[in-house]
């Protein structure tokens, strides 16, 4: 009987240690594939990072990619900082939760915190493009961005960011005819045409900006010489629609002749919309909306190629910039 207990005994040890030996087992096998699998996702990050820097620049060298990836570790820090802010957020709501026993109460100051985030995490609405060019921590290239005239309903945009110093709004463009300007009054207060292509800006978001501060105008011209023009208004601004978009404009300077000088304090005029002083619409007759008098100095919106500014031009861009 002592015999037959003892070996119960030394059975129960010897599958104990089997057991333990293979939860071990077990437990070096799931580290051992856990960290493979880290191993191979630090893999994929490496060649991802590096590829970006050989994929952007073909014809880099060595000494470059040396550069490229100590920049990337001079850098790193602010990742690793997220990395350990996340680790401290995760032990902070953790606690909440914890301390929250009560399902209604958890619930309230989840939902709070929540919409706490939302104002925290939203992105930034920037009014124009001199605000993104100011306030944007990464240098920005000319392009379509969205912007917020108004602080709060968007509108895509097409900004300048490198004439004179950049931070221009432009609010027309034309350079190839693929946009038919001789639009009616609807359309010239909302815009029109292709933001990245020629377009018109649209006078409510012109007047929504200039309202809001100094702005001033800037317009660059290309002759059907292809000689280069500019001309700049340090004031500019443009009424509201019960204003009928009255054009204020001022403090000329530039090499293309102040041509806006009488259209300044004009009212706007569409084919379907006349204001100006001429017994019929200017608008219509020439086929352009415009601050008309009787009739022009100057049009810019007139069809392709008899757009002019003291003489015929090629193409123009009129933007403008917070001062």
């Amino acid at each position: 009987m002592s015999m037959m207990i003892c070996g119960l005994f030394l059975l129960n040890v010897l599958l104990c240690v089997l057991s333990s030996a293979d939860t071990n087992l077990s437990r070096n096998l799931r580290n051992y594939r856990e960290s493979s699998e880290d191993d191979m996702k630090i893999e994929n990050i490496m060649t991802t990072l590096l590829g970006i820097c050989i994929h952007d620049n073909p014809d880099q060298t060595i000494k470059q990619l040396r550069k490229d990836i100590q920049t990337i570790l001079k850098n790193i820090g602010i990742y690793k900082e997220v990395v350990k802010l996340n680790k401290q957020l995760r032990s902070e709501i953790s606690w909440i939760v914890d301390e929250s026993k009560e399902p209604r109460e958890r619930k309230r100051i989840i939902d709070l915190l929540k919409q706490d985030v939302k104002g925290t995490c939203a992105a930034t609405k920037y009014k124009d493009c001199t605000e993104m060019k100011q306030k944007m921590y990464q240098k920005k290239e000319n392009g379509v961005y969205k912007i917020y005239p108004d602080g709060e309903k968007s509108v895509q945009a097409y900004c300048d960011m490198s004439t004179d110093g950049g931070g221009w709004t432009v609010i027309q463009k034309r350079f190839d005819g693929s946009v038919d300007f001789n639009r009616n009054w609807l359309e010239c207060e909302n815009g029109f045409g292709n933001v990245d292509g020629e377009f018109w800006f649209g006078n409510h978001y012109v007047h929504t900006l200039t309202a809001s501060g100094k702005y001033e105008l800037r317009i660059n011209m290309v002759d059907k010489n292809n000689n280069k023009k500019y001309a700049v208004y340090q004031s500019f601004s443009i009424g509201n629609a019960a204003s009928k978009y009255k054009l204020s404009v001022g403090d000329y300077s530039g090499n293309a002749v102040d041509k806006l000088k009488k259209h300044n304090g004009q009212m706007f005029s569409a084919k379907d919309q006349d204001n100006d002083k001429w017994a019929k619409n200017c608008a219509s007759h020439f086929q352009g909306p415009w601050w008309y008098y009787v009739c022009d100095d100057a049009n810019l919106n007139k069809p392709f190629g008899k757009m002019f500014w003291d003489g015929t031009l090629s193409r123009s861009v009129m933007m403008i910039r917070k001062i």
